[in-house]
């Protein structure tokens, strides 16, 4: 998949960091016709979990299954009493 996905990252923690989760956060959905993000995620989804999401005040998108998701991993991590998140992409695109 072409733009600014990256490969070797991901490759990178398979193999170095097998126990971390991986996890497409297809932000700023609302940019981008319907269509083109239901293939896009359908696409994603078929390699790793996959959530669109669109961050506003009045009508976020996203944001619940987001939060559902990371509290899923919390439970696959019960033993710890936080979890880490990093985030990889452009800014202020």
């Amino acid at each position: 998949v072409p733009g600014t996905r990256c490969t070797m990252i991901e490759k990178h923690i398979a193999k170095n960091a097998p126990h971390k989760h991986l996890v497409f956060v297809l932000n700023k959905i609302d940019l981008v016709p319907n269509w083109v993000a239901k293939r896009w995620i359908g696409e994603l989804a078929q390699i790793r979990p996959t959530i669109a999401f669109h961050a506003s005040l009045t009508h976020a998108f996203g944001k619940g299954a987001l939060i559902s998701l990371l509290r899923q991993f919390g439970k696959l991590n019960s033993d710890k009493k936080q979890i880490s998140v990093g985030v990889i992409g452009y800014p202020n695109v």
